[in-house]
């Protein structure tokens, strides 16, 4: 196939359909351009894409094509029709080759002037659901084979000539399954379509949506015991989240008694985990701005407007990030620590965010378990919010209450700090036993107070 592809010095023409995939386009356009013994271009047609999908593929040799309107076939056709290449690949935004000739084995089976198309296998991520890893695992085999009846076609992962597809064009009209459409188009035309497994991405999500989540659950187990349904190579391990920018937010002046600053501890804490790449204190305050650069991390100074009693830890959060979205820096997760819990477990910060890089959650907070009896209301409307105790007789809430602890650890997607919707999605809570860890303190005179009191302790 080598041969057969610098003897004709083919372009292959690869384009992705983009909306909103910030949390993948990179991972897919460094697996793209990874590709060996091949030449190709790139063309992004991205549909409004509201997040930082665009700005992050700018930083590859891509071609931006920017449509209004979303028809899947509509947007392959434009995609197409402004491409260079006698060879064309349709890839997903968030499909990530899984090796680096990817592209060669999709490829290969159209030197066989039968075959109008091929389609490649598509494999779950270590962290996809287990509805998707059922519906990937069973439709996607291991052993490639070619179709002359059968008119599936899939173009999440596909390539077929340019020739072709100005015989056959995609569907300008259909609203989904211009694929299987196109496919059908082929197969009726007396064509084949090849199915190549060893052209195989990463496909985060599966092709069949609902049905039964826990007989799901059952058959993903059963399914990630079987080696041979694995890609030669797995390594989904890699499509894990890499960068993290923690956020410490301050309003007013930073607390610090004698030689303790509550900066510098929650600074510390960060630090210590070595899965940090930037820190941010976003302050409405000079001595905190100040602090801050003196300790080594960078400062970004809030307005006024950001300072009111009616700001929000959200609206701070999206100001902090657009700044530095803007000026070209983007993270994979956002990190945020108040200063006001200068006990916290370095290990418990650690292992938040590592669980966070998996990928599994939009949002993980810190929380603290509440048996105890939570009551709420007013003094002549009290009722029973949850918790148990041998004082009053059992109640139909038992269960214990979680209260968050977001000052202690937020972990959070940048897409939920865009929408200021910090807890909606996959929220996870991180539980904290430790009491003294979760002691917070909010000014000077608290901190003077707790210090004494430790001394006091210790001198007893």
């Amino acid at each position: 196939m080598k041969e057969f592809i610098k003897k004709l010095n083919k372009l292959i023409s690869i384009i992705i359909r983009t909306k909103n995939e910030e949390e993948w386009i990179t991972k897919c356009l460094q697996a793209v351009f990874a590709q060996k013994d091949v030449r190709i271009e790139v063309i992004i047609v991205d549909n409004k894409s509201s997040d930082t999908t665009l700005s992050r593929a700018k930083e590859f040799d891509v071609k931006i094509i920017e449509i209004d309107k979303y028809l899947p076939g509509l947007a392959l056709n434009y995609g197409i029709s402004n491409s260079n290449g006698e060879i064309i690949c349709c890839l997903s935004g968030h499909c990530v080759p899984t090796d680096e000739y990817w592209l060669t084995n999709l490829i290969k089976p159209l030197s066989n002037k039968e075959i109008a198309g091929t389609y490649g296998r598509q494999v779950p991520t270590e962290n996809s659901d287990p509805l998707d890893v059922r519906d990937l695992v069973m439709l996607f085999r291991n052993e490639s084979f070619i179709q002359s009846v059968d008119s599936f076609f899939h173009n999440a992962n596909s390539a077929f000539l340019k020739s072709t597809w100005l015989e056959f064009p995609f569907c300008d009209e259909s609203t989904n399954i211009e694929d299987r459409i196109w496919g059908e188009q082929i197969i009726k035309s007396g064509y084949k379509i090849a199915y190549v497994s060893e052209a195989c991405v990463y496909h985060w999500h599966g092709v069949n949506h609902g049905l039964d989540r826990s007989r799901a659950k059952n058959i993903a187990r059963i399914l990630d015991k079987i080696s041979n349904l694995k890609p030669k190579e797995d390594n989904s391990k890699n499509l894990k989240f890499t960068t993290c920018l923690a956020i410490i937010p301050i309003k007013g002046e930073t607390v610090s008694f004698q030689e303790i600053s509550l900066l510098e501890k929650t600074i510390n804490s960060l630090k210590s985990t070595n899965l940090v790449n930037e820190i941010i204190v976003t302050t409405d305050n000079e001595k905190t701005a100040k602090k801050a650069e003196d300790l080594g991390v960078r400062f970004l100074m809030r307005p006024d407007s950001l300072s009111t009693s009616n700001t929000s830890l959200a609206d701070v959060l999206k100001f902090t990030l657009e700044e530095l979205e803007n000026k070209g820096e983007f993270y994979d997760i956002v990190a945020v620590a108040e200063e006001i819990y200068p006990f916290r477990n370095k290990e418990i910060v650690k292992n938040m965010i590592e669980l966070m890089l998996s990928g599994k959650s939009d949002t993980i907070y810190a929380a603290w378990e509440e048996k105890r009896i939570t009551w709420y209301g007013t003094n002549d409307e009290l009722e029973v919010l949850g918790g148990n105790s041998w004082v009053i007789k059992k109640n139909k809430n038992e269960d214990n209450v979680l209260t968050s602890l977001t000052g202690y650890l937020l972990l959070v997607k940048p897409s939920q700090i865009r929408k200021k919707s910090l807890f909606s999605s996959v929220t996870e809570a991180y539980v904290i036993k430790d009491p003294i860890a979760v002691l917070a303190i909010h000014s000077q005179s608290e901190l003077e107070r707790v210090i004494n009191h430790f001394r006091k302790t210790i001198n007893l």
